[in-house]
């Protein structure tokens, strides 16, 4: 096992590779001038231990903390990781896909929020950005739909979620929006593979604490797409002190229900 020091060094040497440079990258201001033991203690298992686990690879951790920070409104270091995420390998568009993805998870005002501090950080470095637009608008609303049941079944499998059983209520009406557009018109797009869109879903939902039947669905589903189960917990292990431990562990709680039931292991 290794020292508090050695762990400490990796955390240093995590640092350095995400900060390509940049020494503010380096500074936690609120922590640093008023809680030296919790800086050395936030290097030591964040970025020491969490960030240097293997099992999840360094662009689908860097997706996750993007998407978990999207998610809680936490500007000022979504700012700073969406700039490490771009030291990391990120390309421009995988950035900007992530938080198109979970436009229907977290809302259009976080979603904007999250774009307005993306293209500040694409200002700020010299990356001109120029959007492609991919959503096919000849398309009838019937055939939306239709795309959407597929995407659905893709990466979901069987719709058993939340049976209605009269076809002209207001939850179906539901329904039918979220397989056209979030579905048929998101789930569609380039830029994001199956596996890295549930990574992205899981960390959004793990860290506003969703647990009911939705969770365990998208896990299931990310199964379905080739996440593995070590994978899954790893995305939980990445969310401890970002999204708090009690959130993690419940998920994870969840997820094992989930192996379980379909005769798997982390």
């Amino acid at each position: 096992m290794d020292t508090l020091d050695q762990r400490f060094e990796k955390a240093q040497a995590m640092r350095a590779r995400m900060a390509q440079g940049d020494p503010s990258h380096y500074l936690l201001p609120g922590i640093d001038m008023l809680a030296p033991d919790l800086r050395r203690i936030v290097d030591e298992s964040l970025f020491g231990q969490v960030w240097a686990r293997p099992g999840l690879d360094i662009k689908h951790r860097c997706m996750s903390t993007i998407s978990a920070l999207m998610a809680l409104g936490q500007l000022p270091l979504l700012r700073r990781h969406i700039e490490r995420s771009l030291n990391l390998g990120m390309t421009p568009e995988q950035v900007v896909e992530v938080f198109i993805q979970l436009t229907f998870y977290v809302g259009v005002p976080s979603v904007e929020t999250a774009m307005r501090t993306t293209n500040a950080v694409f200002e700020a470095r010299g990356i001109d950005f120029v959007p492609v637009s991919t959503y096919d608008t000849t398309m009838t609303p019937d055939e939306l739909f239709e795309l959407g049941k597929k995407s659905y079944q893709q990466h979901i499998g069987e719709s058993t979620l939340y049976p209605v059983d009269d076809p002209n209520s207001i939850e179906m009406e539901v329904e039918r929006l979220i397989d056209e557009y979030h579905w048929g018109a998101i789930y569609t797009r380039p830029n994001l593979d199956p596996v890295s869109r549930a990574i992205c879903a899981i960390s959004a939902m793990t860290v506003l604490g969703q647990y009911d039947r939705q969770i365990r669905r998208r896990i299931e589903g990310a199964l379905r797409v080739g996440v593995t189960p070590q994978q899954i917990m790893e995305v939980f292990i990445h969310l401890i002190l970002y999204g708090g431990y009690i959130n993690s562990r419940t998920a994870m709680r969840v997820a094992r229900s989930v192996f379980t039931e379909q005769g798997l292991t982390a």
